[in-house]
């Protein structure tokens, strides 16, 4: 069967029925190839454009807790293949690609706290394109609450690079209903223990002055000092230079230059001696 090809409703259905029963098996040493390659069938059917039909998303609904399970599998092969097919959904899709939101991403997020870096590395970057082509903002939430509360490093330092993602692709009326939660994960993320987190949340923070000009003032003012540090921004309650007390070093500039001190020194010696 060509799974690269498919431009009627019907054919895809009946594509999509064959797919199914081969993805409906208990995973094990006999099964998994079986399943990754139905995985790979079902991309290839998304590449073609089936998701034009308007049977299309009742009928991946079918398939999520499959795709889910392989997402999570322990088995690296299966596991990108189950992210590759999240990934091109939303290449396909865009912003149509939200009622899948809520059923994929949960299981995509949890593969970027894993302990394999190569889990967290694939996990962080299929949820970097679907957010570059879908936007989801309406997982701005779970974002943010993992960035700034997750117990595990890696799932805050994952958090913040979706974060900058989301500030970066998200339309502005997207974000708008966010933006209060958006800037509380900016303020903590820029003094979290982790390093990476804090350099990643830094590259938000400048991202989102660009874009949200207009409460960058209210912003700051709300931010601790610590934070304030971190992102090199003037206290301004500390008051102004002309205020502060002349440094020592302005003070030596304000003297007679060494020269002039020397000049006035010989004459007054040569005053004294002639007399």
């Amino acid at each position: 069967m060509d799974y690269t090809k498919c431009d009627k409703a019907s054919d895809f259905e009946a594509k999509f029925r064959t797919i199914l029963a081969k993805l409906d098996v208990v995973e094990g040493e006999e099964t998994w190839q079986q399943i990754d390659t139905a995985l790979k069938n079902l991309t290839s059917l998304v590449k073609a454009g089936v998701t034009k039909f308007d049977t299309f998303v009742p009928t991946m609904k079918q398939a999520a807790k499959f795709i889910n399970s392989s997402v999570l599998s322990e088995r690296t092969r299966l596991s990108a293949s189950g992210l590759t097919l999240v990934e091109e959904l939303a290449r396909q899709m865009e912003t149509r690609f939200h009622p899948l939101s809520d059923l994929l991403f949960p299981s995509v997020m949890k593969t970027c706290g894993r302990a394999n870096k190569v889990f967290v590395t694939r996990g962080v970057n299929c949820l970097t394109t679907v957010i570059t082509y879908a936007h989801i903002p309406e997982q701005t939430p779970q974002i943010c609450n993992a960035a700034m509360s997750d117990p595990s490093k890696t799932v805050r330092s994952s958090a913040a690079k979706l974060l900058m993602s989301i500030v970066s692709c998200c339309t502005v009326p997207e974000l708008t209903p966010h933006l209060a939660l958006v800037e509380k994960a900016i303020a903590g993320g820029v003094v979290d223990a982790n390093p990476d987190a804090r350099t990643t949340t830094r590259q938000t923070y400048e991202i989102y002055v660009k874009r949200f000009s207009s409460r960058v003032e209210q912003f700051h003012a709300g931010l601790s000092a610590t934070a304030k540090k971190y992102l090199k921004i003037e206290d301004k309650s500390s008051g102004s230079n002309s205020n502060r007390p002349q440094s020592q070093f302005a003070a030596f500039r304000q003297r007679q230059p060494l020269r002039d001190r020397i000049s006035a020194q010989r004459a007054n010696a040569k005053a004294a001696n002639s007399n």
